[in-house]
């Protein structure tokens, strides 16, 4: 019995160190996957761009962080120390208190999650050039480039459980505000380079706001709305301050989440480690395994695994550099952006004026009903089942009821002409269609608008479009609403890109409108200047936020700017 009793013990032992010795090895297969970059594709390499398994490359991986790490209460390293109380323009003057906030969250980026963090740098490796890049054009500190790595560890396909979407998360929305186009077709919250020009404009215009970026960054995750009625509340004046007065606000909609509370020191210590990775033992982002990319405008309908092919990529890696794409066929109705080895841009931009490039323009969605089948479809349409096939990255002949297919948009398809780009044209990235403009080049701006008054035409109001500016921003300087000013000019709903030089018509009264109301004794004109904010506005002329928004018709999310006019109750 005992001879038995061993040889049960013994056979239990060695499940128990095969177990263990399976999690060991799925812990490094787990690892080594993670550390690809973004998309699936590994940094950049003289001999091209090398994809891991296209079968789950494009997974949408969060990364998330626990709101309070608990202190793990190792007492900080001379390096560690020398890190922490280490400065720049944004964790200048931090207390002994708010520096034991950050330090919290400055240890587990350290400690419990070093491995994550050393791969969120690798990932950070294609893009961080770009980044710093834009910010300095826009006369931004350039360490907000860490607010990328706190957002989604530098992770274009990353997603949350809200839907913010993006390197830099953006809500559908936000997204939407700031140019980016989201459809069946593209998700420009995908696109690191437009996304990129979208963050730095919003933070930008977040820091006119308020005059601080503690509060910008709060805003940039809890809402700038949200923000400017807590300290209207509380009376705070700073973003430590609010944070430590949460606790006494009664009405829980006005309280901030504990995940925006830890934002901003979350944020610092991550700045404050970016600032010393050698000291801190990281392996820093090798500038010069930055993506070598140029961005090229790509006409409706054309064949996005062709184009790849042209590129020098498999569509992989196509996918993983272009991530906006959604489907295997740019938008048949408009041009779009890829982004492509800057030595196959001519090959590329040649295959593009081709008739063949534009296969698929013109076509459109379609709804399988009962009873359709591929064979009916491609007689329908007059083109080859292969045909679908491709278009729809279909294997098999079965179709779902209710699933949705491309179709020629009538008969058969007929591709759309294209004139081929100019050189001239890919810097711009425009087009002379402003009902389907879209701007291409990664280096192009989207900066705060610098503003210019309309001009009386016929008896309407025009307004020439700026470099930097966008709809959002032109709709938000005339107080009318988006949708307004997009049906005013003849746009779809979907159509928010203009370009420098465009006319555009500004419906309503716009400023005729102010001299009315001020001249009907119902109010008063104030003109913005430089470091006023809604906030700032309401106190000094005894009144409150929400009255200024309902006044001039500004939406909860509205920004001002210097110059601006706008009517006090």
């Amino acid at each position: 019995m005992d001879i038995k009793k061993g040889k049960a013990q013994s056979v239990r032992w060695l499940h128990i160190w095969l177990f263990l010795v399976c999690v060991m090895l799925s812990a490094a297969c787990s690892s080594r996957s993670s550390i690809r970059s973004p998309g699936g594709v590994q940094a950049a390499h003289a001999d091209g761009y090398v994809a891991e398994d296209y079968a789950d490359f494009d997974d949408s991986v969060l990364v998330e962080y626990p709101n309070l790490p608990a202190d793990d209460g190792i007492p900080l390293t001379a390096a560690e120390r020398q890190a922490l109380h280490s400065t720049g323009e944004l964790d200048r003057s931090l207390t002994a208190d708010q520096k034991k906030q950050v330090e919290r969250h400055f240890k587990y980026f350290l400690r419990r999650n070093r491995a994550g963090f050393q791969v969120y740098l690798q990932r950070a490796e294609g893009y961080l050039p770009y980044v710093k890049q834009v910010l300095r054009e826009k006369g931004l500190p350039e360490e907000l480039a860490s607010l990328a790595l706190v957002e989604s560890g530098f992770n274009c396909n990353a997603v949350s459980r809200s839907g913010a979407t993006g390197m830099w998360q953006f809500m559908r929305y936000t997204g939407t505000r700031y140019g980016l186009i989201q459809n069946y077709w593209t998700d420009e919250r995908r696109d690191p380079y437009k996304a990129t020009e979208a963050a730095a404009n919003y933070l930008k215009q977040l820091y006119e706001y308020f005059g601080d970026w503690h509060l910008a960054i709060a805003s940039y995750n809890g809402g700038e709305g949200k923000i400017s009625r807590a300290l209207q509340h509380t009376g705070a004046e700073s973003f430590f301050e609010l944070s430590r007065l949460n606790k006494d606000i009664a009405e829980y909609k006005l309280q901030l989440r504990p995940e925006t509370q830890q934002y901003v020191p979350r944020f610092l210590a991550v700045v404050k480690i970016m600032r010393n990775l050698e000291l801190l033992g990281f392996q820093e982002p090798d500038p010069a395994r930055a993506y070598d990319l140029v961005a090229i405008k790509v006409g409706p309908g054309a064949d996005l695994s062709a184009l790849a092919r042209q590129a020098g990529l498999s569509y992989a890696d196509f996918k993983a550099l272009n991530p906006a794409y959604r489907q295997k066929i740019s938008p048949v109705s408009g041009h779009s952006t890829a982004y492509v080895p800057g030595k196959s841009r001519d090959k590329c931009l040649a295959w593009l004026a081709k008739p063949q490039a534009r296969s698929f323009a013109g076509w459109q969605q379609y709804k399988v009903r009962r009873g359709d089948s591929l064979y009916a479809l491609s007689q329908r349409h007059g083109v080859p089942i292969e045909t679908l096939r491709q278009a729809n990255n279909l294997k098999g002949s079965s179709l779902r009821e209710g699933a949705t297919l491309l179709v020629p948009g009538g008969g058969k398809a007929a591709p759309a002409p294209v004139a081929k780009p100019t050189q001239a044209a890919q810097k711009q990235s425009g087009s002379a269609n402003k009902n389907t403009a879209q701007k291409s080049n990664a280096q192009n701006s989207l900066a705060s608008s610098s503003g210019q008054p309309g001009s009386a035409s016929a008896g309407r109001v025009l307004h020439t479009v700026q470099r930097g500016e966008n709809l959002y921003q032109i709709s938000r300087a005339y107080n009318v609403s988006l949708s307004a000013l997009q049906t005013a000019n003849k746009m779809s709903a979907a159509d928010s890109f203009v370009l420098v030089g465009q006319k555009l018509v500004i419906p309503g009264p716009g400023e005729a409108g102010l001299k009315t109301a001020v001249a009907a004794g119902k109010s008063r004109i104030v003109v913005v200047r430089k470091g006023d904010t809604l906030y700032s506005l309401a106190q000094k002329n005894n009144t409150s936020v929400d009255k200024l928004i309902q006044t001039n018709k500004l939406g909860r999310n509205a920004m001002i700017k210097p110059g601006q006019k706008l009517l006090l109750p």
